[in-house]
């Protein structure tokens, strides 16, 4: 991808995408217990395919975050005195309030790397795993076609929502923004520590390709420090 070319990875691009029937390979999580997704990175990132539906999202937050079903009475109250997340119940329950998750288009959600989803799928948000260098550089992209300097929002979120949720709402906008994410807590033992998440809409992304040849991107500057990183 001619992306990565320019900001490398630490994993490879991953997208999302509905389906209405899901293939024999996919991974379909199991509805029992707390089978969370970022467990399965690894998993993604060597070809698995990821599904989730409404009877198997991996937990009942994430079911939330994915458009499946509304948020449980009692979830800013786990945010606040569980994860302590929030100062106080009444703020969790705001948060909750406030995710605004857009229902799940078809039966099921699809993740995978971009090489191995099907040339049919249409990707709804890309996600690139990338270091501080790399996430610089998209950062500044990202703004390179606009007056203003908010293109990238950094968000307090689960992991989900800043995967997911968020950069998934973002179409709706006239300027869709990305969304730097998994600065959740509670998963980031599955990432490494200098490894942070950019998740944007597939308009945005493709803009945002289009304009790599024009920016700084194919400047000596940058071409001497971000290609190159380890």
């Amino acid at each position: 991808m001619k992306m990565v070319n320019y900001f490398p990875t630490s994993l490879p691009p991953m997208g999302w995408y509905f389906v209405d029937d899901i293939s024999n390979t996919a991974n379909v999580l199991s509805p029992e217990g707390r089978n969370c997704l970022f467990a399965y990175l690894d998993q993604v990132a060597n070809s698995s395919i990821l599904c989730f539906s409404a009877d198997s999202a991996g937990c009942r937050g994430a079911a939330c975050y994915l458009g499946f079903c509304k948020p449980h009475q009692s979830a800013g109250r786990f945010l606040a005195s569980g994860e302590k997340f929030k100062s106080c119940e009444a703020y969790g329950e705001e948060f909750y309030r406030t995710i605004d998750a857009r229902t799940a288009k078809r039966s099921y959600l699809m993740l995978s790397t971009l090489e191995s989803m099907e040339d049919t799928a249409e990707v709804e948000v890309v996600n690139f795993w990338v270091k501080p260098l790399s996430l610089a550089g998209l950062l500044t992209l990202a703004n390179f076609d606009s007056p203003k300097n908010d293109r990238v929002t950094i968000p307090f979120a689960s992991g989900c929502q800043s995967m997911w949720t968020i950069p998934f709402r973002e179409q709706l906008s006239d300027a869709p923004r990305a969304t730097v994410g998994a600065m959740d807590p509670a998963m980031r033992k599955y990432v490494p520590a200098d490894t942070l998440l950019f998740s944007l809409s597939t308009e945005l992304l493709l803009a945002m390709v289009n304009n790599i040849e024009k920016s700084f991107a194919t400047g000596s500057t940058w071409l001497a420090i971000g290609p190159s990183q380890g």
